[in-house]
């Protein structure tokens, strides 16, 4: 997936309050911006409103998606595996993340570095 990024849910949460941060990042464009299937009910979870809702699926439908199959499963617990006993906590969703990001081969963007640094698999931007 050429010149892709994986989108943390962190970025579009920010994006979605006004944060001039995020809102210039994904207005520049640089990349084909990818979310995963965890990001998509990250952010589902959290709506309040039916109008935020609908404001979120709209804004989903724009970027590309990395489903969540099989292979990220087992990406993802190889990557527990490996880092569990090593971490104090260890975020599920972030994991699952990670995992889509390896298996997709996807660099990622997070504004969370620390959830993501101490896997070596993933990169980050």
């Amino acid at each position: 997936m050429e010149n892709q990024i994986l989108l943390d849910t962190n970025i579009l949460i920010a994006a979605f309050r006004r944060e001039i941060k995020a809102v210039d990042f994904l207005g520049k464009r640089q990349f084909r911006y990818v979310i995963s299937d965890i990001t998509i009910m990250e952010l589902l979870a959290g709506c309040k409103s039916v109008e935020r809702r609908n404001e979120i699926e709209h804004v989903i439908e724009t970027y590309d998606r990395a489903p969540f199959n099989e292979s990220v499963v087992q990406k993802a617990i190889s990557l527990i595996r490996r880092y569990s006993v090593q971490r104090a906590s260890l975020h599920l969703p972030d994991l699952l993340i990670a995992a889509t990001a390896v298996h997709y081969q996807l660099p990622l963007k997070s504004y969370n570095i620390k959830d993501f640094e101490f896997i070596r698999e993933v990169k980050l931007l």
